[in-house]
């Protein structure tokens, strides 16, 4: 076993990783924001329009498909980076997202041709994202030592918060020169990225471990999750009369079986030796718990993300002369108090860590974020005043600083070395899923708050500005929802519903209803209902992620800064490390103090010197009847079964006798990597007998 990789490099590699995690964060959000700000100067270049199903489906995959796919395989790359070392891995990730940058500028053809390309580029540049991503966290975990890494952790999410602005301003501008600047403007920053990280990330210790790739857990993990999220991306899709495609069969046919593999997966997972998905990381509580809260976390912030995004440009924006086209850049511009809240109190909650720890001081994030959602409740949707608004933003801004970087560091330092990249992994795939889920869950509740009075609104509202009958019932039986995302585009809400209608009204009537504030004082009343469902439900969220972040317990760092060549260690345990895995058991009880005990003395020797020759002679000779005692000692079992182990002759246990024990206790992280190395040694032994 390996010393912690940050006591044995210098101040300037930490300077270097840091940087290169904050360029990686800075691309991807910049890469997210002003895609979506630039999609209709995109699907103009290319021809294409959202009226034509076509065109919506390249649009939303253009939009979803970086997500997505960082969804589906951030989980399979951690377990690769741990394999093959994070710092290779992230540096690959960087050459394959400037690539992928490149060829999306660059993509030749016009139409749905042209549109397909995109697509495809798209999925490339999430796999790039995914390898960057899903390491630089775990980087930062190894190259700081625990008292360090909140900080560090908080200046990386500042680079989110800035890219998130940055970007919707930068693409607002790019796309009013050309559409391929949008892509093209990543180049220059990932060349210097990449060379940066192959000068210092790159050249990092390689991986822990050379195991076999779980290709059938790869595969079952791609498939689940590909079913999931295309069963939710189809619930936002219209189907039949309804907004929403809840009432479509194959929505529950996708989100059925998707649901039903990832319970198969989990299954498998658990019982394989060397899983892809490493289920079992989720017998550390502290792991756990700080996943699953920042799941919720990431489910409430799409309220952020996409109902106050929303409102500001289907309703509010409008309502104040600001015409379609410029929405979405000047929403970017109304939401900058909740990233500049973010980028302050990030780095704060870092510190804060230390004093107080993740458990309380992500626990209060998450209280004052869902806050925040409540105040959002006591303005109206149409005549607020943006002082007021901005304040709310701030706070819903220092509540998701405050949560983000220590409960990071908290999931990430509960972990072994060995297993970071992975564990990172299966964080980021969970909050990449709940931001995508929150898209369908929010427009849901959106439009269910609105749909009993919504469409009777418009229908209303355009009789009444003297559109004929027949041409109104046209009109409103266009699914809301397709108006909606007009709006959120940056397009015309009325003149996409026209064009999809197919009416030609009088010049006088078109005029009436072109007005900027028609679309939004017709919908507004109905959608008030749907956006204070959206902000309730967003709060609940917040307060489970807070539940969940609070129950994650006492947070304790994983670490081990013992010498592996000091062969002083078979035989004294170093002062200061008194249980072999900081981690509490399940139990809520500390390991126990293993100096105490000849054998554990003897295994934890083995597990110091894991992986090297030394470390062989040592697993040599430990006896089954050992391990089966260190089992029974660390997994807290009766007095009268460690009793029968003493009395039982070391003949009447064999390897089978140990495996089939394993999957019935929780055994700690670090005896089963002992027991797993016995495993192979000795089986090795008996083929060669």
């Amino acid at each position: 076993m390996q010393k912690e990789l940050w006591a044995s490099i210098s101040e300037g590699q930490r300077r270097s990783v840091l940087i290169n995690a904050f360029l990686g964060a800075l691309l991807g959000s910049i890469n997210v924001s002003s895609v979506v700000i630039a999609l209709p100067a995109i699907l103009r270049g290319i021809g294409l329009s959202i009226n034509t199903s076509i065109g919506f489906m390249i649009m939303a995959w253009i939009m979803f498909a970086y997500p997505l796919v960082m969804a589906i395989t951030v989980a399979l790359i951690g377990r690769l980076s741990d394999m093959y070392g994070r710092g290779r891995v992230f540096t690959i990730g960087d050459v394959v997202f400037t690539v992928s940058s490149l060829l999306l500028g660059l993509t030749p053809g016009y139409g749905t041709i042209a549109g397909f390309q995109l697509v495809a580029y798209r999925f490339i540049q999430g796999l790039g994202g995914a390898m960057m991503f899903g390491n630089s966290a775990a980087l930062i975990t190894d190259v700081f030592p625990p008292e360090r890494r909140g900080v560090a952790q908080g200046i990386v999410g500042i680079s989110f918060s800035a890219g998130s602005v940055l970007g919707l301003v930068i693409g607002g501008l790019l796309a009013t020169i050309n559409w391929r600047w949008v892509f093209l403007f990543n180049a220059p920053i990932g060349i210097v990225s990449i060379i940066w990280a192959y000068k210092s990330v790159y050249k990092l210790p390689a991986g822990f471990t050379r195991t076999k790739i779980d290709w059938i857990g790869a595969s079952l993990l791609t498939l689940s999750l590909v079913l999931l999220l295309m069963g939710l991306m189809l619930s936002m899709t219209p189907y039949e009369n309804s907004s929403l495609g809840w009432g479509n069969p194959m929505v529950w046919t996708l989100l059925g079986t998707g649901g039903a593999l990832f319970i198969v997966l989990f299954i498998i997972e658990a019982r394989i030796t060397e899983p892809m998905l490493r289920v079992k990381l989720f017998r550390i509580r502290q792991f756990t718990y700080g996943v699953v809260s920042s799941l919720f976390l990431f489910l409430a912030q799409g309220a952020n993300v996409f109902v106050l995004s929303l409102l500001l440009q289907a309703i509010y924006l409008p309502l104040h002369g600001i015409p379609y086209a410029d929405t979405p850049l000047w929403a970017g511009i109304y939401l900058i108090p909740s990233s500049v809240a973010n980028a302050i109190f990030a780095p704060i909650g870092g510190k804060l860590l230390n004093k107080f720890g993740a458990r309380v001081v992500s626990t209060l994030g998450a209280v004052i974020l869902a806050v925040s959602f409540e105040l959002l409740t006591l303005l109206p949707i149409t005549n607020f005043s943006y002082v007021w608004f901005a304040v709310i933003l701030f706070i819903m801004g220092t509540g998701s600083g405050l949560f983000q970087s220590p409960n990071l560091v908290s999931i990430l330092s509960a972990v072994p070395p060995t297993e970071r990249s992975a564990a990172s992994g299966l964080r980021s795939a969970m909050q990449n899923i709940g931001l995508l889920m929150s898209f369908a869950i929010f427009l849901t509740l959106v439009l269910t708050g609105a749909s009993s009075t919504l469409v009777r609104s418009i229908y209303n509202a355009l009789v009444s500005a003297g559109v004929p009958v027949s041409d109104a019932v046209r009109l409103t039986s266009i699914p809301p929802v397709y108006a909606l995302f007009a709006a959120f585009l940056g397009y015309d809400p009325i003149r996409t519903m026209i064009t999809q209608a197919s009416i030609s009204l009088p010049a006088n009537v078109l005029s009436s209803i072109d007005q900027l504030s028609f679309f939004p004082s017709a919908i507004a009343p109905a959608m008030a209902v749907g956006f204070y469902y959206a902000y309730h439900a967003a709060a609940i969220l917040a307060v489970i992620a807070a539940v969940f972040s609070y129950l994650r317990g006492r947070e304790v760092f994983h670490h081990n800064t013992v010498e592996t060549t000091q062969v002083a260690a078979i035989t004294n345990v170093p002062e200061g490390i008194n249980d072999p895995d900081p981690n509490y058991n399940n139990n809520g009880n500390p390991n126990i103090d293993i100096k105490s005990d000849s054998v554990l003395r003897k295994t934890y020797a083995a597990y110091l010197l894991m992986n090297t020759e030394l470390g062989k002679t040592v697993l040599s000779n430990i006896t089954s009847k050992d391990l089966i005692y260190a089992i029974a000692i660390t997994s807290k079992l009766p007095n009268w079964f460690i009793e029968f182990i003493n009395n039982i002759n070391e003949c009447n246990i064999n390897m089978s006798v140990i495996e089939s024990l394993t999957k019935y206790v929780n055994v700690p992280d670090w005896l089963m990597e002992v027991i797993n190395g016995w495993l192979k040694i000795n089986s090795l032994n008996s083929n060669n007998k």
